[in-house]
């Protein structure tokens, strides 16, 4: 098995990277140009490419040089491509129709779409889960504190409303306090949805004590995480923290850590839990 590790913007690349390179994996890395933006930091043997949209053609020709078998796509990709403004090579050209109709409908049909392309092409779709499994978030307490009693109901309530998000092909995630929804994820992401948490709580049009309430990430019911998996970083934490919430629980196997060493770092100093829920059992605290 050779792994084509397809990768947008954001850390997420490098960590998958790092990952499949610890497991001596046999990969090589193609960087959607324009989107890609961190140095992945492999050694000079592991094959790299940068492709543009419309290079369609030489996308599918690096993978058969390659003789890649599995693919894996990480990282954000912050645009969808103008297909009227791209110079196409004549793989593009060819497969236009097909591309165009990766980007109709919400984000889980467009994903859904997009590894169609590739199975159609005899490449199997893989995510970061199945290859890298450690890099999830385990069942129960990661940090060194866990969610008190009082955090229990507002857990509870915020993954019902991370599902009813979810459902909706809004978003992954949501915040409760105080035993009441406060927001719930939409295209914006987590990071937006925590500013305007921030915001509700300082114009007090909802009142909770400081170093109260959570906020729940969870796969969305009818996800492909194969594509898009939940994840959670030291940034998420920093804004949990501006948003006075207590800490942040997560569908565990299923939610990404990112950054782990330095995720773990930056809870403990801010004194934020991470936990990570199953969700046919309740949370316990600590």
């Amino acid at each position: 098995m050779k792994i084509a590790l397809i990768c947008g913007g954001g850390v997420l690349p490098k960590d998958v990277a790092q990952a499949l390179l610890k497991k001596q994996a046999d990969f090589a890395v193609i960087r959607l140009a324009g989107e890609a933006d961190t140095d992945l930091q492999l050694p000079a043997a592991i094959p790299q490419l940068t492709v543009a949209w419309g290079q369609i053609g030489r996308f599918f020709h690096y993978l058969e040089e390659q003789n890649c078998t599995h693919v894996i796509a990480v990282g954000g990709v912050t645009k969808r491509p103008d297909f009227s403004s791209l110079k196409l090579d004549f793989g593009g050209i060819k497969a236009l129709p097909e591309a165009i109709a990766t980007v109709i409908g919400g984000d889980d049909k467009v994903l859904s779409n997009v590894a169609g392309i590739f199975e159609k092409r005899g490449y199997e779709v893989i995510g970061v889960l199945e290859a890298t499994p450690e890099m999830s978030c385990p069942h129960g307490q990661v940090t060194r504190n866990g969610p008190s009693e009082q955090a229990l109901p507002d857990i509870e309530l915020a993954t019902r409303a991370a599902h009813a998000a979810g459902s909706l092909d809004m978003g992954q995630g949501a915040v409760a306090a105080d035993n009441r929804v406060i927001a719930m994820e939409g295209p914006e992401g987590t990071r937006e949805m925590l500013l305007r948490v921030a915001t509700i709580r300082k114009q007090k049009r909802a009142r909770w004590k400081a170093g109260q309430g959570v906020l729940v990430k969870r796969a969305k019911p009818a996800q492909d995480i194969r594509f898009d998996v939940p994840v959670i970083g030291p940034d998420t934490v920093h804004q949990i923290k501006a948003a006075g919430l207590a800490g942040i629980a997560v569908e565990a196997g299923r939610v990404l850590l990112l950054d782990r060493e330095e995720l773990l770092r930056v809870a403990q100093r801010e004194d934020v839990f991470i936990h990570g829920i199953s969700l046919d059992q309740p949370a316990e605290s600590k």
